[in-house]
């Protein structure tokens, strides 16, 4: 009698423990500029108001976050890429430093980088009125600042690229893509990202290797790898990775559940349905470097994950940090929409252009802070895009959203 309650004693300890969820921070777009680089002056704002990147209140964004995240019990954080403005040294060297009292505690820290890290070809400080050349980086160098971010401790490493495996636990692996061609880099950085064949088929190893050792694989990327809106692909096609479809379909139905994902500074999830009917999610975080300045805490367990978003609402001294920068945002938003409209060849009436524009400029608001509804502002401006251009407008049929839900979800994986 005694064995047995012993027996079911030990099952149910161990049965909890096994369904004890992996607990992950997931940040990414932080553009970080390193403080020795910027003094607040005129060149300083100046590239603020042209970028929308607010990158000299992000020192203190990102030490809100990460003292959250150390006063949390994560035991991982994921760093989708962009960590720096241009891929400034100090930058990275700063930003690293800034990560290692969590590391201190035991929070096992992972990066992969975006299109802002390596090899950029212009880095500058910005001194009063003016920008002064600072050394960048190699991708040697990369992985040797960020040695203890992810690729010392490499399972495996990919020759043709910074992508690796690291373990999550004792069932889960990251794989980690490095989809950026600062390879290719010459006068400017290049914002498309793309795999390469000798890349693709490492990641295919890596998976079908999971799939015999009965692996669960999540991964890491700073493109995203399928649609977060209407007409990405057409509008904004270089926010996805180059051939998003067909790489989607092998993911998912090579049994990656998952990807952690940035670049388009906008805080959604999609889901990806294969043709085999295989679901892959892409969970794509917002940035720390402009509205809505959302950050992400993950439980993830084998079978589904629980993600739930928080936001940068104020810093020390602006307690109106958040919707100030929103407005700024939106007025940026109206500008890039009438410029995209003439990049692509369409020739608007002005009156028409600005309708446009105004549309453009809520839904890109919305679709930054996720989980978008139609309001009485948006649906007015429709109408009045609608009555401008003639062509009637079904609010019916307006998609603004992709399901699943964007900032709080519990995800069950098939």
């Amino acid at each position: 009698m005694k064995k047995s309650i012993l027996f079911v004693c030990l099952f149910s300890v161990f049965g909890v423990w096994a369904n004890e969820p992996i607990k992950i921070g997931v940040i990414t777009d932080t553009h970080y500029l390193s403080e020795q680089l910027m003094d607040g002056g005129y060149a300083l704002q100046d590239y603020i108001e042209s970028s929308g990147k607010n990158v000299k209140d992000v020192p203190a964004v990102l030490d809100k976050v990460l003292e959250d995240y150390l006063n949390s019990d994560i035991e991982v954080l994921l760093v989708c890429g962009d960590m720096t403005k241009d891929g400034e040294k100090q930058s990275h060297l700063d930003f690293v430093q800034k990560l290692k009292p969590l590391q201190d505690k035991g929070v096992k820290i992972f990066v992969v980088p975006g299109n802002h890290d390596i090899n950029m070809p212009n880095p500058v400080e910005y001194k009063g009125n003016k920008k002064f050349p600072v050394a960048n980086i190699s991708p040697d160098d990369f992985v040797d600042i960020y040695a203890e971010c992810g690729y010392k401790g490499a399972l495996l490493r990919d020759p043709a690229s910074l992508s690796y495996v690291a373990e999550l636990s004792g069932d889960t692996w990251l794989l980690t893509i490095d989809a950026a061609r600062y390879k290719e880099y010459t006068t400017n950085s290049i914002s498309s990202g793309k795999i390469s064949p000798e890349t693709e088929k490492w990641i295919s190893g890596i998976l079908d290797e999971a799939k015999a050792k009965n692996k669960h694989v999540v991964g890491m990327m700073h493109w995203g790898l399928t649609e977060h809106i209407m007409l990405q692909s057409m509008f904004f096609k270089n926010y996805l990775v180059d051939d998003w479809q067909r790489l989607a379909n092998t993911f998912a139905d090579k049994g990656m559940k998952a990807i952690f994902t940035g670049h388009f500074h906008s805080n959604d999830i999609s889901a990806f349905t294969s043709d085999a009917g295989n679901t892959i999610y892409d969970i794509e975080t917002g940035a720390l470097v402009s509205y809505p300045f959302s950050y992400r805490f993950v439980d993830l367990y084998p079978d589904k994950m629980s993600i739930k978003t928080k936001n940068i609402v104020s810093i020390a001294d602006n307690p109106s940090f958040l919707e100030e920068d929103k407005l700024r945002m939106q007025t940026l938003a109206k500008k890039q929409a009438q410029g995209k409209l003439k990049g692509l060849g369409f020739n608007m009436p002005p009156e028409a252009s600005a309708s446009f524009s105004e549309v453009m400029s809520q839904i890109f608001i919305m679709h930054a802070y996720g989980d978008e509804v139609m309001n009485e502002t948006l649906r007015k401006s429709l109408a009045k895009l609608a009555d401008t251009m003639d062509i009637p407008i079904d609010m019916e049929e307006v998609e603004l959203d992709f399901p699943p839900a964007d900032n709080n979800v519990e995800i069950v994986f098939e």
